[in-house]
């Protein structure tokens, strides 16, 4: 069988690991980056260190300044986040020979911008299994549960299925949604009220794990947020968040304070959300925008936006969000 090419779109954290991680698979990868990433890349490769192990790799990828316009991949993974979208857009659609592009940014609006950049056909959307930052040009990562995959129909298409198995001979899991849209609607959901308890206690998942009542008002945010994408007919995906409604809520936030003291809660929710600011303002915009038309009210998520004062003044506010948790650990 002819070799699969790939083009990650996006060399952040993300697109780097994932493109490192397929080109060691044996599958030919290239990654876009821009400016001064593309400048590293260039120079030492992609450098990975494993959070857990602190084992460090260099793997040479080839590396594309911008987007290749006439190139053929299979796919194009893009891996960018939510504010940078549009702009990523009129990048994409300038080539033309690409037959798939999978989205894996967070979004509340669904895929009606990149459908109408691309044309359904070429659209799949997904979510990422890792986390991490850059320091300098090393990437700092880790990875957890399976990766996201899904049509937008909800079949398990040829191309789906290749795609997966191309993951999983990389070492990264997948499972399948039958309704990935809903799927990234529901983790905004999750991550809306997150966010709020999150900037009310500096940003720092250790503080808010010692904050039973705000950890409490999270959760219930959360329940609020779920309840408005139920109003509007999206039902509850993956399946499994239906313990938010299933667990009592007393047992849940106990179970919640003891996740926000783990490395997941400390790399994956709390140096994303010190890292990606005006991404999680767009996104509690876009969920204002659900929570209208629903006509669902909110009291406990209102009131969440209260403590955690408006992400604007947030952003500049917080004495440094990482020097405030690295306080609360000590």
């Amino acid at each position: 069988m002819k070799k699969k090419k790939v083009l990650f779109f996006g060399a952040g954290v993300l697109g780097s690991l994932y493109a490192a991680m397929m080109h060691n698979a044996g599958f030919e990868v290239a990654l876009a980056a821009r400016r001064s990433r593309y400048r590293d890349l260039s120079e030492h490769g992609v450098v990975l260190k494993n959070f857990d192990t602190g084992e460090t790799t260099i793997t040479p990828v080839r590396v594309i300044e911008g987007m290749p316009e006439g190139e053929y991949f299979d796919y194009c993974i893009v891996l960018v986040q939510k504010t940078q979208l549009t702009k990523a857009l009129k990048a994409l659609k300038a080539n033309r020979n690409i037959p798939c592009f999978v989205f894996m940014n967070n979004t509340a609006e669904g895929p009606g911008e990149m459908i109408e950049a691309l044309g359904r056909e070429r659209v799949m959307m997904g979510h990422a299994n890792a986390g991490g930052e850059r320091d300098g040009h090393t990437v700092l990562y880790m990875i957890t549960e399976k990766m996201t995959l899904g049509e937008l129909d909800g079949e398990k298409t040829d191309r789906l299925k290749t795609l997966a198995n191309m993951f999983n001979q990389a070492g990264i899991g997948v499972d399948f949604s039958n309704n990935i849209d809903s799927w990234k609607r529901y983790h905004v959901a999750l991550a809306v009220p997150f966010a709020y308890g999150m900037y009310a206690t500096n940003a720092c998942n250790l503080q808010l794990a010692e904050d039973r009542k705000i950890t409490a008002m999270t959760l219930q945010g959360i329940r609020e947020a779920f309840n408005v994408l139920k109003k509007l007919g999206y039902p509850v995906e993956p399946p499994k968040l239906r313990w938010v409604f299933a667990i009592p809520g007393f047992i849940l936030t106990t179970l919640f304070q003891r996740v926000l003291k783990t490395k997941i809660a400390d790399i994956g929710m709390a140096r994303h959300l010190r890292n990606a600011r005006e991404e999680m303002e767009q996104l509690i915009r876009e969920f204002d925008l659900l929570i209208d038309q629903a006509g669902v009210d909110t009291p406990v998520l209102n009131e969440l936006r209260l403590l955690a004062g408006s992400t604007d003044s947030n952003t500049g506010k917080n004495r440094s969000s990482a020097e405030a948790c690295s306080a609360s650990s000590a």
